[in-house]
């Protein structure tokens, strides 16, 4: 069965574009929602009128101005009133060619989100001056370093086709943006939840007629602080865990050189420090670090803490070996000597060294399997299930 498409554009005040804008959306035999935020102009009149001539032509009076709540009113409308299987985004103004829809609806065979872009090979921009195609393309490559990918080089493009399944995983974290932000907050979402993304090589043409809406140096100030928060938010349980990590390495470290004082050899030492350092880590990961997908019932917490110190044994083990190997090369009595052994200059000793190397390595492969596995984030889970 041929799936069904829905244009969704949104509209205020587009009476010189959008009887033109119809006419090329429905040559590509596709159905149109004109999302309109309560236009002072004609703009509804236009639409109505061709809608009295042509089903596949619908309309939405939003009733109140925002770009993001005019897109996201018209998208729920488009997959649950007109019963879409995907959804084309785009500008009324016809900046962006309809006939490029095929090429769109091809792509999500294979993807689930495709973006129109203005910068892959193949993608323009006509009739924008210097300035602004600059301010664009620097903004869309800070954006790319603040998303953390190298995969999506459009991030402001209106011009984009989606599955129903995409819209209901990130539906939630980006109708909070009314306004213009609600464009790249939908890229960086699908990014986040690991959706399937594909780029489409697009030529963008400056709107013939009207005017645009967006104010360009409020808008890319706007959106750049919402990228940089995004980052810093992404960033936080990194932070977090080297913060946690750290701690641990002091209590460990501690009680190695206790130990060592004590006369235990350091590969017994070491490993004793690190369960005790583990034991932290689990209680400052669950409640801090990780503290949104904590475990706080008795028998979840139990488990948890098990499934945790199963996996940190690994960082036990490495520990014990670098420390082992260690002793191995030196013999005992030069592995807990100084290195250098000099009347004013007394090194660290050759086991501290060793240490450090095994808990750096540890750290690394901690973090990838207690955020993958202990800590694993509930939608991660959820899509599985």
């Amino acid at each position: 069965m041929e799936k069904k498409v829905v244009v969704v554009a949104p509209t205020f005040n587009e009476e010189e574009n959008i009887e033109a804008f119809l006419k090329a959306v429905l040559a590509q035999k596709v159905d149109v929602l004109i999302s309109d935020s309560h236009s002072t102009d004609k703009t509804a009149e236009i639409v109505a009128k061709i809608a009295s001539q042509n089903k596949a032509v619908h309309y939405l009076d939003v009733k109140k101005r925002g770009l993001g709540l005019g897109l996201s009113l018209g998208i729920d409308y488009a997959f649950l009133d007109l019963k879409a299987d995907a959804v084309i985004t785009m500008e009324a103004d016809l900046s962006a060619d309809p006939k490029q829809f095929p090429d769109f609806i091809k792509c999500l065979e294979t993807s689930d989100f495709v973006v129109g872009s203005r910068y892959v090979a193949g993608g323009k921009i006509i009739n924008w001056s210097w300035w602004r195609k600059l301010l664009s393309r620097l903004a869309n490559l800070i954006l790319m370093i603040l998303a953390g990918t190298g995969k999506v080089h459009e991030f402001t493009n209106l011009y984009r086709a989606f599955t129903k399944s995409t819209w209901t995983k990130i539906r939630s974290k980006v109708i909070i943006h009314e306004g213009w932000l609600f464009v790249p907050a939908f890229t960086f979402e699908a990014l986040n939840q690991n959706i399937k993304i594909a780029e489409q090589p697009m030529i963008f043409v400056d709107r013939f007629g009207g005017r645009s809406k967006m104010k360009t140096l409020s808008y890319t100030k706007e959106l750049l602080t919402f990228a940089i928060r995004y980052r810093l938010k992404k960033s936080a349980s990194v932070v977090k865990f080297v913060v946690v990590g750290g701690l641990g390495f002091v209590i460990n470290t501690v009680i190695l050189i206790l130990g060592v004082n004590l006369g235990l050899r350091p590969s017994t030492a070491g490993p004793l420090g690190a369960e005790v350092a583990i034991v932290f880590g689990f209680l400052a990961n669950n409640f801090w670090t990780f503290s949104e997908d904590r475990a706080t019932s008795g028998l979840a917490f139990f488990l948890k803490f098990l499934q945790y110190n199963v996996i940190a044994f690994g960082s036990v083990l490495i520990q014990f070996s670098f420390l082992w190997v260690g002793e191995k090369i030196f013999g005992l009595a030069k592995f807990k000597g100084p290195i250098i052994d000099l009347p004013l200059i007394r090194l660290y000793t050759w086991y501290l060294l060793f240490y450090m190397a095994g808990v750096g390595v540890g750290m690394v492969v901690n973090y990838i399997m207690y955020r993958k596995v202990v800590w694993k984030k509930k939608n991660e889970t959820s899509e599985k299930s």
